[in-house]
C-alpha cells in the first residue's frame, strides 16, 4: 500500500485532509502530518513516506525547502504540492524541483485520485529501479568482505564507487549477527533448523523501518553481516540499533542472537578488516555467553600460554587420567578450564587442550578393554562434540559430563594389564618405527617372552606384531610422500627401509601403485 505523509500549516486543513478523505479507496496509507516543515523533515527521515503532499507557503521552512531537502536525501520519495490560486510562480518552481504533480485548493477528490495514482506509478517505479542498484550495489560490498584475493577486491570497490560515488567517502560500522546454537538446533531439530533463514528477513524489515541506509548481506546458514553508514560512528558503535535486531530476533523466533560489531567508522574498502574485527568480537561468546553485543573495541587482551605464565602444556594439562577416580578426574579438567578463564586465552589453545583432555579420557578406557561406556562414542565422535561447543562452559560441562560416564562404567572393574602391555609396544611402534624393531627388542621392553608377545599382540589387536608394524610404516609412507622435496630413498629409509627396492615393492603390493606413481596420481 502506498503510504503519504501530509504537511500543511492551517489545522483545520490538516485535520480535513488526514481524517475526511478516504485514502484507503486509493490504496494510500497516511502516515502522519505536520504543520511547517521544519517538523515535517524530522518525521520525513524517520517514517521514509513514498509520497509527501505539502503546502507550498509555510513557516519556518516553506515546501520548496522541503522538497529540496528530499530530494538530496530520500530520493525515492515523490512530493505533490498544495498551492491556492494565486500562487502561480511557486506552483512553477514547484514542477521545476521535481514534484510529480500540484493541486489546488481546496481539493477536489477526483483531481487528488488522478494525482496520488500518478505519484504512486512513480514511487513504484522510484523503488524497483532502487531495489536493482541495491541488489547490485550488495553484490559487490560481499565481495568486498568475503574475498580473499585483492585484486577482486579493489575491482569490487571500482564497481561499487561506479555505482553509487557517495559510497568513497561514506563511512560504515558493520556487524556480525549470528544465531546461536545453530549446529545443535540443526541436529536435533532440521524442521525447525530451516525457519534460521528468516532472521534475514527479519533484519531487512528492521533496516527499513529504522536504517534504511543500512544493508544486510547473509553470509553462511545462520550469520549475517549489517552495515550502517555513519557520520561519527557513535550512533552506529554504541547505540541501541543493534541490541534492538537481537531481541527482535529473539521475540521473533525464540532463538538468540550474538552480534559482534566492528571498530569503526571506516569505509567497505576495509570490508575484510571490517569482517575480521565483527567475527572477533562475535567470538567473545565462547566466553561470555550467547545472545550478547560485543565491541571489538571492548575487546580484552589475550593471554597466550608460556613458560612465564606458570608453565606450558606439560604443567597445565594432565599427563594422564584415572577415570575410576571421578572426583581426582572432575578435579584436573576443572582446573585446566579455571586456567583458561583466567588467562583468557584464545578459543584455539583452549580446544587443543580439550582435544589434548579427549586424548587422555580415551587412553585411559582403553585400558580396560572391551565395550566400556559405549552409549558415549568414540573420540572421533567426542572431538565433534568439543568443536560444536559455542562457550567454554558448555565444553566444559561436556568433557566433565563423558569424563564422569566413562568413570561410572568402570566402577569396580580393573584394567585389562594384558591389554595395557599390548597397548605400550603399540605406543612404541608409533613412535619408533623408522628404527630397526624387532619382536625380542619389543618383547624385552615390556618383560615378556617373544613367544607370549604375539600371542597377547594378536589377542588384543587382532592382527602380529609384524602386521601392526608394516601398517604403520604404510600410513607414515604415504604423508611422507605428500613432501615432494624428500626423495624415495629418503622416504623409506625415514619409515625404517634401507633398501629402496625392498620398500617399492611392499608399496606396490598394498597400493597397487610404485611411490612415484602415487604421487603423481594422488597428491
Amino acid at each position: 500500500m502506498l503510504t503519504v505523509f501530509l504537511v500543511e500549516d492551517e489545522a483545520i486543513e490538516l485535520n480535513l485532509m488526514m481524517n475526511h478523505i478516504d485514502w484507503a479507496s486509493m490504496g494510500i496509507r497516511v502516515l502522519g502530518g505536520a504543520r511547517n516543515g521544519r517538523k515535517a523533515w524530522e518525521q520525513i527521515q524517520a517514517l521514509r513516506p513514498d509520497v509527501v503532499l505539502t503546502d507550498v507557503r509555510m513557516p519556518f521552512m516553506d515546501g520548496l525547502q522541503l522538497a529540496a531537502l528530499i530530494q538530496a536525501h530520500c530520493e525515492w520519495t515523490k512530493v505533490v504540492f498544495l498551492s491556492g490560486h494565486d500562487e502561480f510562480a511557486y506552483v512553477k518552481s514547484a514542477l521545476e524541483s521535481g514534484a510529480v504533480g500540484y493541486l489546488l485548493k481546496p481539493i477536489d477528490r477526483v483531481e487528488l485520485a488522478a494525482v496520488m495514482a500518478k505519484a504512486k506509478a512513480e514511487a513504484e517505479k522510484a523503488k524497483l529501479l532502487r531495489r536493482s542498484r541495491d541488489v547490485l550495489a550488495e553484490s559487490h560490498m560481499a565481495r568486498l568482505f568475503a574475498d580473499a584475493d585483492e585484486p577482486a577486491r579493489e575491482h569490487a570497490w571500482f564497481e561499487l564507487t561506479a555505482l553509487d560515488p557517495g559510497f568513497a567517502e561514506r563511512k560504515f560500522v558493520t556487524a556480525l549477527i549470528s544465531v546461536d546454537g545453530y549446529e545443535a538446533l540443526l541436529a536435533a531439530d532440521p524442521e525447525r533448523a530451516r525457519e534460521v533463514p528468516r532472521t534475514g528477513s527479519l533484519l531487512r524489515e528492521l533496516l527499513d523501518a529504522r536504517r534504511p541506509d543500512g544493508t544486510a548481506l547473509r553470509l553462511g546458514g545462520h550469520e549475517w553481516l549489517v552495515a550502517l553508514p555513519a557520520e561519527d560512528g557513535a550512533d552506529a558503535e554504541a547505540g541501541g540499533f543493534w541490541a534492538e535486531a537481537a531481541e527482535a530476533v529473539r521475540a521473533a523466533f525464540g532463538w538468540t542472537a550474538t552480534v559482534g560489531v566492528s571498530a569503526g567508522p571506516a569505509s567497505l574498502r576495509e570490508g575484510g578488516t571490517l569482517l575480521a574485527q565483527a567475527r572477533a568480537a562475535a567470538e567473545e561468546r565462547f566466553f561470555d555467553g550467547p545472545g550478547r553485543v560485543t565491541l571489538f573495541a571492548s575487546l580484552p587482551a589475550r593471554l597466550e600460554l608460556g613458560r612465564g605464565d606458570g608453565g606450558g602444556d606439560g604443567d597445565i594439562l594432565p599427563g594422564k587420567l584415572d577415570l575410576a577416580d571421578r572426583e581426582a578426574a572432575a578435579e584436573a579438567i576443572g582446573r585446566f578450564f579455571d586456567l583458561m578463564v583466567r588467562l583468557r586465552a584464545n578459543k584455539a589453545r583452549v580446544l587443543a587442550g580439550a582435544h589434548a583432555l579427549l586424548g587422555a579420557i580415551a587412553a585411559d578406557r582403553a585400558k580396560y578393554g572391551g565395550p566400556v561406556a559405549a552409549e558415549a562414542g568414540e573420540p572421533d565422535d567426542w572431538a565433534r562434540s568439543a568443536e560444536r561447543a559455542e562457550t567454554l562452559a558448555e565444553l566444559r560441562e561436556r568433557l566433565l559430563a563423558l569424563a564422569a560416564a566413562i568413570g561410572e562404567a568402570l566402577a569396580g572393574r580393573q584394567p585389562d594389564r594384558h591389554l595395557q602391555l599390548v597397548q605400550q609396544v603399540a605406543g612404541i611402534i608409533e613412535e619408533e618405527f623408522g628404527a630397526s624393531l624387532t619382536i625380542d627388542d619389543l618383547a624385552g621392553r615390556v618383560f615378556l617372552s617373544p613367544n607370549y608377545l604375539r600371542v597377547l599382540f594378536k589377542e588384543k589387536m587382532g592382527c602380529t606384531v609384524h602386521e601392526y608394524l608394516t601398517r604403520v610404516r604404510l600410513n607414515q609412507s604415504l604423508e611422507l610422500l605428500r613432501d615432494k622435496s624428500l626423495k624415495i630413498h629418503d622416504v623409506a629409509r625415514r619409515v625404517g627401509y634401507d633398501n629402496t627396492s625392498y620398500f617399492c615393492s611392499f608399496f606396490y603390493k598394498t597400493q597397487g601403485v610404485t611411490p612415484n606413481e602415487y604421487r603423481k596420481k594422488f597428491l
